[in-house]
């Protein structure tokens, strides 16, 4: 049995792109384990009355339900420990099945089969589509941001949790998918047919905008991250921009010792995050003071989607007084879940820590509010307005020196 950690970015915020926004997007800090053997014997000796009625109504379904084709098994079973997570009632607590969990395991490695979308869900649980992915095949469909999905090959994803729903739109490259979507803009529904593609993520984009300010986009906190951003950070600061603008929009988060590399960037000195377990454990992470970005202007956009990871990297630079945030309140991510793979390759994820910003202010379920918001609507999508970027770049232009 092997274990992985990770802050997964919300019920997930997930992506079918990124996705870590999955167990939910989503996603950071990701620690190998020793492998451990669970004493399943002794588990079920210490809690022998609880597990009775469990084997008394197994027994009784396998001696005398009624049904014209075998049992199957595996999906009791499945089904059973379903029942025992949601019990729990922790959205980012969750159990996968044994692709699932390859999927969930394959977000951060910055490649996989599907359209190109990072998913978020509606107030009346169905998946909606929070941003597309540049190259993806969405970016050319008819899909936008805000648009719900309401079914994938027919089967509708209402109620589902966002790995079950992501595994239906995910698949081999050149196989296609159609979606049951309800647009935003007019309420009306179309099915779309799309074709799975092999989805890189662009992880990093940066340049020099004709004002003279840094523009650095971070799409997610995975494995190449670090080096990606440094490398834009020092290409950028040769120019000598006035400021930096840090795009954290609809990032679902990723790895935790990445984000604290990245913030290393950014502050100099001080606290990042304090993480705590349920016993009462705390760990202080700090900046090492080694960071090239830690004295440049800085602007920080976020929205709804920003999750986990980027709500560490933004609530640091927002305690620190070290950027202004612009645009959104941010997602609610802040939990730590640890991943175990059981013994036939399906998975469960626990949550088993929570993390606070360096002013010890608790993010999950309410995020970050912005120090000046900007609202980017429906409308603005459709003309190719940014007014949330434009804000950053004027009130970068106002006060830097």
């Amino acid at each position: 049995m092997s274990t992985w950690q990770k802050w997964a970015p919300a019920a997930l915020l997930a992506s079918v792109v990124a996705a870590t926004m999955f167990v939910a997007g989503f996603g950071v800090g990701r620690y190998v384990f020793p492998s451990q053997d669970f004493l399943v014997e002794g588990v079920a000796a210490k809690h022998e009355e609880q597990f009775r009625v469990f084997w008394e109504a197994w027994r009784i379904i396998e001696d005398e339900f009624y049904s014209e084709e075998s049992l199957d098994y595996q999906a009791m079973t499945y089904g059973a420990v379903r029942g025992m997570v949601d019990s729990l009632g922790d959205p980012h607590t969750a159990f996968l099945t044994p692709a699932q969990a390859d999927m969930f395991s394959q977000d951060l490695e910055g490649s996989f089969g599907g359209i190109g979308v990072t998913i978020g869900s509606t107030e009346d649980g169905y998946l909606q589509v929070v941003g597309l992915i540049p190259g993806g095949p969405a970016e050319d469909s008819a899909l936008t941001p805000g648009d719900a999905i309401l079914e994938v090959d027919g089967t509708s994803v209402h109620g589902l949790d966002t790995t079950q729903a992501i595994s239906l739109i995910r698949g081999p490259e050149g196989t296609t998918v159609r979606l049951l979507v309800r647009h935003a803009t007019d309420g009306a529904q179309e099915e779309i047919a799309l074709t799975r593609a092999m989805i890189q993520i662009p992880t990093v984009e940066s340049r020099i905008l004709s004002s003279g300010i840094a523009y650095l986009r971070l799409w997610e906190f995975n494995d190449r991250a670090t080096s990606l951003v440094r490398n834009g950070l020092e290409s950028s600061l040769q120019s000598e921009p006035r400021g930096l603008i840090l795009d954290l929009r609809s990032n679902p988060g990723g790895y935790l010792h990445v984000v604290e590399q990245i913030a290393d960037e950014f502050i100099a000195e001080g606290l990042i995050l304090i993480e705590r377990s349920s016993d009462g454990q705390e760990t202080r992470h700090t900046a090492s003071g080694r960071g090239i970005a830690t004295d440049i202007p800085l602007v920080v956009l976020v929205d709804g989607g920003s999750a986990s990871a980027s709500e560490i990297l933004a609530g640091a630079i927002q305690d620190h007084e070290r950027g202004a945030l612009i645009g959104e309140r941010t997602y609610g991510k802040g939990s730590v879940q640890v991943t175990e793979r059981l013994s036939d390759n399906s998975g469960l994820a626990v949550t088993i820590r929570r993390w606070y910003t360096p002013a010890d202010r608790a993010i999950d379920g309410t995020g970050l509010a912005p120090d000046i918001e900007v609202l980017l609507t429906q409308d603005d999508l459709e003309a190719g307005r940014d007014p949330q970027l434009e804000r950053a770049e004027s009130y970068l232009l106002e006060t830097a020196p």
